[in-house]
């Protein structure tokens, strides 16, 4: 917007304001009732959905800084969230805005693309005339809705066909410090992606922006949601791929999934291969699974006590727990 000195008298500004011109591009503003529901989104579903594993309340800080204990936590009652390490806080927006480097109006769009919330975008000028009115206000046709998420499991084996095996040294000393052999990795179909931005690429050639967007892996920018190398850690069904955990290497965000979607229970195939009473190790990081599963101990992984399903419950039950990581208690 056009800078109006601050001694230029009220009538004269007041003039100068008339001929502003405002760009249609940021000038929308959210609806009152959009903005609230999306600010009633739990902060930890909007965390989990921006990869953030969460322990309870807290987390290893997204800016990487942790080394040892975890500074990030939410507050569910205020619905907000803090890092004591960084001192950044905010609300789901922020929090958002944070993690991709995105503005308030582009924050709050993901939130309602990845959370199915319907739009309810005006003009300036509209939201400008609607507070004015005292009589009915016109109907107004409300915007397409933004496309609904969903696991996409076509589309998830695509990507996870088209990339490699794990060669680059960033990722084969990332598998080796967590204990997995490159045929482990290769057993459990890790794989590495380079180039996100060639892989968008191609995901859009292939299925189309608004389909990627619709299985949680892009937001608002026409890209996936994480940048530079990454691995790919795939939930496997009958050789087909229900999930995958991007573990990010050179970006902000350590671990991504596709937003908005639940979080399946990782290598869960073996919970049907277990006889009842063996020991099943229940771990919540993916390589910690994998690496007990290369010294033949059975082992499943869930990612935060947050994703865990109640369907799970009988299932489990029928095996031996031991607790790893802290996540469960040992029956």
């Amino acid at each position: 917007m056009k800078y109006i000195p601050k001694y230029i008298t009220v009538e004269k500004r007041r003039s100068v304001l008339l001929r502003v011109r405002f760009p249609t591009a940021k000038s929308k503003l959210l609806s009152d009732q959009t903005l609230a529901r999306i600010r009633e989104l739990p902060i930890s579903d909007v965390a989990s959905a921006l990869g953030i594993n969460l322990r309870g309340n807290k987390a290893m800080c997204f800016n990487g800084h942790d080394s040892a204990s975890p500074s990030f936590t939410i507050s569910k009652a205020r619905n907000t969230w803090r890092c004591f390490g960084c001192g950044m806080h905010g609300d789901a927006i922020g929090l958002v805005q944070e993690i991709h480097g995105l503005g308030f109006m582009e924050a709050s769009n993901w939130l309602c693309k990845h959370f199915g919330i319907i739009g309810g975008e005006v003009s300036h000028s509209q939201h400008t005339r609607s507070s004015l009115r005292t009589t009915q206000p016109k109907s107004v046709t409300p915007p397409p809705s933004a496309p609904l998420v969903s696991p996409d499991p076509e589309l998830y084996s695509w990507l996870v066909a088209r990339c490699g095996m794990v060669k680059a040294d960033l990722g084969t000393a990332y598998l080796k410090a967590h204990g997995i052999s490159p045929d482990l990795a290769l057993r459990f179909g890790v794989v590495e992606l380079v180039d996100p931005a060639r892989a968008y690429r191609a995901l859009e050639r292939r299925w189309g922006a608004e389909r990627i967007c619709r299985a949680g892996l892009s937001g608002s920018r026409q890209s996936l949601s994480w940048f530079g190398y990454a691995l790919i850690f795939p939930f496997k069904l009958n050789d087909t791929t229900q999930y995958i955990q991007v573990r990010c290497l050179q970006s902000k965000i350590k671990f991504f999934g596709p937003s908005g979607i639940h979080k399946p229970m990782f290598n869960a195939q073996r919970l049907t291969q277990l006889q009842p009473g063996r020991t099943l190790h229940i771990c919540e990081g993916i390589p910690d699974a994998i690496a007990m599963e290369g010294k033949g101990l059975a082992a499943v992984a869930i990612l935060g006590a947050t994703s865990f399903r109640s369907e799970w419950v009988e299932e489990l039950l029928e095996a031996c727990l031991t607790q790893t990581d802290g996540l469960c208690r040992k029956a």
